[in-house]
């Protein structure tokens, strides 16, 4: 991703701003790096102990990103929602459930249900702390939750359907291990009908890079202002670094800051490519996204 974000403002958000001031990305490369931001699985730690490795806690939501989520991290969802009514548009209800891996605070099962109005959801969602939100979030939408399964394992562990009628996987591949992106793949292979599609996002950076410090939302909720800021390094020849920062500010006064550390692999469509050829899986790119079906 040469150019990585100035296009808050054209969806009506608040400029792009490296800390020094000037905007450092074009509309082009906003959405790609908008959607790591916002749906991304981090690696936290908060500012009391800021240790410079990523840290692996049991819950990697739970010190900061959880509480956050849903006031700077859903706004690509109106977007990648129009891409899925359309991604989805075939997809045959009555062969299974439709599976959503990593589901987070379920902003997006609201998305998938108007793509396919009558389907069963079986979303996995392995943080409890971003479960929290996802049960709240069932427990006002009666015909949702009516609807959705909650699996609360890791993708690894997970009990998958026995049939498929179509599967999401948004911002998730950069942090499953190799053993899950094989489960993954032959999922897809063996459980969905042919020309049922998985939707796997692909986003920029494919390989690693430098990235500087941007804030990426803005958002005013009563008196105070809750920010969202992000900067990458690489981890290795495969992996980003990136940092997360969440300020809460009382008229520019800092009230709160929160650090996270997530690591992600980088994936390129010719890298999933790769990876799926032995599954015989057909791809088709689809913006930041790639579509797998098999004949």
């Amino acid at each position: 991703m040469e150019q990585l974000v100035d296009a808050a403002r054209a969806d009506g958000g608040p400029d792009v701003r490296s800390d020094d001031g000037p905007d450092l990305l074009d509309r082009d490369g906003l959405r790609s790096l908008a959607i790591l931001i916002e749906r991304t699985a981090e690696r936290e730690r908060t500012t009391h102990d800021l240790d410079p490795d990523v840290t692996d806690l049991d819950d990697p939501y739970a010190a900061a990103t959880a509480e956050f989520y849903d006031l700077l991290a859903t706004g690509h969802w109106d977007t990648f929602g129009d891409q899925l009514a359309n991604l989805l548009a075939e997809v045959d209800p009555t062969t299974g459930p439709l599976v959503d891996v990593g589901a987070g605070t379920g902003v997006g099962l609201s998305h998938l249900r108007n793509a396919v109005p009558t389907a069963e959801i079986y979303a996995i969602e392995p943080s409890k702390a971003m479960r929290v939100a996802l049960h709240a979030r069932l427990t006002v939408d009666p015909t949702l939750r009516a609807a959705t399964t909650v699996d609360p394992r890791p993708f690894a562990s997970a009990e998958l359907p026995v049939r498929a009628s179509g599967l999401v996987a948004s911002a998730v591949l950069g942090h499953l291990t190799d053993a899950e992106r094989d489960r993954l793949w032959r999922y897809v292979a063996d459980r969905l009908d042919p020309g049922a599609p998985a939707v796997v996002e692909v986003l920029p950076p494919f390989r690693p890079l430098v990235v500087p410090s941007v804030r990426y939302r803005a958002l005013q909720v009563g008196r105070f202002t809750y920010e969202g800021w992000q900067s990458g390094r690489p981890a290795d020849d495969r992996h980003m670094a990136w940092t997360m920062t969440y300020r809460v500010l009382d008229d520019g006064a800092l009230v709160a800051e929160h650090e996270v550390v997530s690591r992600w692999r980088c994936f390129s469509p010719n890298d999933v490519r790769a990876e799926v050829e032995r599954f015989r899986l057909d791809v088709a790119e689809h913006d930041d996204c790639v579509v797998l079906t098999h004949a």
